[in-house]
């Protein structure tokens, strides 16, 4: 009786030391915390996308097939995430639970991610729309069309960075800005083609990414692979988004012989036993704007002679960060945005496209 007395009273203490340390870890953390749950929209009755879809049908349609922006409160990715942060009793404490994930990802109510209110604003009850139109929405364009408009969500220092990325970019020297590339103009007014997803628009990419100078002299495999875009590097974003370089080597049957991978992404470590808060970058293999990168792979001696074709594929994986980039675990993965397949017998290149309107230039072994 009295060892579990003994017992009781020590996980009561113990359980009061962490309460107590997850305490003065948040007070010290306060004004972190605290921005990380302040909402980056205006606060008010979101009336919801519906609204404006009256007039803006084509807006409305691009931002609901295309972009991630809409169900960025109700992707299985977001939802897990908040899920597993109320799993962590004392993380949920400090960080301020699913508000955290609101601040940034839209209301929770009418729950339709970043809409039209999240950026524009919310629409007044009473006040006349086209009123509501003349006197803000009119007027806040102006704000909405400097870069640093997307980084009030799209930078966050240590993690997600893609502003700072655009900052130091080829892009940015020339004036070019977030919205110039992912809301360009089009004859009937701008195009809203999908911020931040391959998963919800898996064509975003293409013609963006090549793989150029392949050469194969068992046994290595040298090519090169380079990030077209002038404007942030790739993946862009958060921890869970990992492109990965796939490539199979066959036999003269079509057997597949032997397998190897380059992931490229951005990697954090993560807190001991309360698991998901990721604490400093561990790597980061992201495909930075303009970058060619020289890759080598090696193949195992027994391998010499039996090679016959090698496949490359190019694809998108979306991963929970706890996973620590482990591809089985994947939400989410895309087509190929690029193949390329290499007939090694005569070192050629039998066949090279990107599965995109762009043409691919043939190339030849050296």
């Amino acid at each position: 009786m009295a060892r579990k007395v003994l017992l009781l009273l020590a996980i009561s203490l113990l359980a009061l030391v962490l309460m107590a340390a997850a305490f003065v870890f948040k007070e010290s953390r306060s004004e972190a915390v605290a921005f990380m749950n302040e909402p980056r929209y205006e606060l008010g009755e979101h009336r919801g996308a519906d609204l404006c879809a009256t007039c803006h049908e084509e807006v409305y349609a691009e931002w609901r097939a295309f972009s991630r922006h809409a169900v960025s409160t109700s992707a299985e990715s977001v939802l897990d995430v908040m899920d597993r942060l109320e799993e962590h009793t004392i993380l949920n404490f400090i960080l301020g639970g699913r508000n955290m994930c609101y601040a940034c990802h839209g209301p929770e109510a009418p729950n339709e991610g970043v809409n039209c209110e999240t950026c524009h604003g919310v629409a007044p009850p009473g006040v006349p729309i086209m009123e509501t139109h003349e006197k803000k929405y009119k007027p806040g364009r102006v704000r909405m069309q400097d870069a640093e408009f997307c980084a009030t969500c799209h930078e966050i220092p240590g993690f997600v960075t893609p502003y700072g990325d655009w900052l130091q970019s080829e892009a940015a020297v020339q004036g070019l800005t977030c919205q110039g590339c992912h809301m360009g103009a089009t004859d009937s007014g701008h195009a809203y083609h999908g911020f931040d997803s391959f998963v919800m628009n898996e064509s975003l990419y293409e013609g963006d990414l090549s793989v150029d100078d392949i050469r194969f002299d068992f046994p290595t495999l040298d090519l090169t692979i380079e990030n077209h875009i002038s404007g942030h590097s790739v993946p862009a974003g958060g921890p869970t988004r990992i492109l990965a370089l796939e490539l199979s080597f066959r036999d003269a049957e079509g057997n597949e012989v032997h397998r190897d991978m380059e992931t490229f992404a951005k990697y954090h470590s993560l807190i001991p036993v309360l698991g998901f808060w990721p604490a400093k970058v561990i790597a980061d293999t992201q495909l930075k704007s303009g970058e060619q990168r020289h890759l080598s792979f090696a193949l195992p001696p027994e391998l010499e002679g039996r090679i016959a074709t090698v496949q490359l594929v190019l694809r998108f994986y979306e991963v929970h960060d706890e996973h620590e980039g482990n591809l089985e675990k994947a939400y989410h993965v895309s087509r190929p945005i690029l193949e390329v397949e290499v007939h090694v017998p005569d070192r050629t290149l039998a066949a090279s496209h990107l599965i995109s309107e762009r043409a691919a230039v043939p190339q030849t072994l050296r």
